[in-house]
């Protein structure tokens, strides 16, 4: 085994121990019975930081040049700002407003 295989090996075990280190604080923070408004952040960073670090390594978008990067930037956006519109949309019970049936 040359030198660069070593390096790359040791990188994805790391990688690989990280994640398992998370997803056990993951399944940690769900035994602690925290209320929504505070184990929800924290399962949204502890996801973002997995999917970061899977992004970053197993994808190989780590070392991309910016030509790569600008546009799964603007699809991400776009794609939260869709998602966003299509909830603000669908979810008018969160300004006051209530649905009254249709059809009486």
């Amino acid at each position: 085994m040359t030198r660069d295989t070593a390096v790359t090996v040791r990188g994805y075990l790391a990688v690989f121990a990280a994640l398992l280190v998370l997803t056990m604080v993951t399944v940690g923070f769900s035994y602690l019975h925290l209320p929504p408004k505070v184990a929800v952040p924290i399962g949204i960073a502890i996801a973002l930081a997995k999917a970061s670090l899977v992004v970053m390594f197993f994808m190989h978008l780590k070392g991309e040049r910016p030509m790569v990067m600008w546009p799964l930037a603007l699809t991400v956006f776009l794609f939260v700002g869709l998602f966003v519109s299509i909830l603000l949309s669908e979810a008018d019970h969160l300004f006051g407003s209530r649905f009254v049936d249709a059809f009486h």
